[in-house]
């Protein structure tokens, strides 16, 4: 009867020593939150282009971001239009660099700075404005004066991001010209959007 009791109390003894170390020891990782939490550590850095501007106005429109965390990014866009005689517009921008501040949302699974954000930026931009006439050819040639103009304003987009690090960004955002242009024919509200392919390394 002894020896059945400190049996007993043996296995007692060592499952419950067996379930606390269990308890204690920290579960590992499997393969894909390795890939995960690697991709987070090292990929912070983004380059991207916007297609839309390419391809509907011919101009460079590239794009870097730097990731600070799963919930925020901070990056600039420059545009650089290239000017076509064919293009029949009195106002035109043909530059502008745009710092911005982005927070992303729902973005607690994997390694985050993807999905839906919002952000805030300053654009700083060039444009010309006037009239244009029609050269000997019928080309369409802008005339107008040059001007420099700053807006703030807020957006929101959306973010895919592959394991990979292939990454489609989709924003649209409106600012508010701050009035530095000495123009009186220029809209006070500025749109900025675009539709960039890129990669995260």
């Amino acid at each position: 009867m002894n020896k059945k009791k400190i049996l007993i109390v043996v296995t007692a003894f060592l499952m419950t020593a067996t379930a606390y170390a269990q308890e204690k020891e920290p579960l590992g990782e499997t393969d894909s939150q390795k890939r995960l939490h690697i991709f987070n550590e090292v990929k912070k850095h983004e380059v991207s282009l916007d297609v839309v501007a390419a391809l509907a106005i011919t101009s460079i429109s590239p794009r870097y971001e730097y990731v600070l965390g799963r919930y925020s990014g901070v990056g600039v866009d420059l545009f650089l239009a290239v000017e076509n005689d064919d293009v029949d517009f009195d106002e035109y921008e043909h530059f502008s660099l745009t710092p911005y501040y982005r927070q992303y949302f729902f973005s607690k699974e994997d390694y985050g700075a993807k999905g839906f954000y919002g952000e805030g930026f300053v654009k700083f931009y060039a444009y010309k404005s006037g009239d244009s006439f029609s050269d000997s050819n019928n080309n369409f040639v802008p005339v107008g004066e040059n001007f420099f103009e700053t807006a703030l304003g807020v957006g929101i987009g959306w973010k895919w991001v592959s394991d990979s690090g292939f990454l489609i960004d989709l924003g649209f955002g409106l600012g508010r010209n701050l009035g530095l242009a000495d123009d009186p024919y220029r809209d006070a509200v500025q749109v900025r959007g675009g539709l960039n392919f890129g990669w995260r390394f």
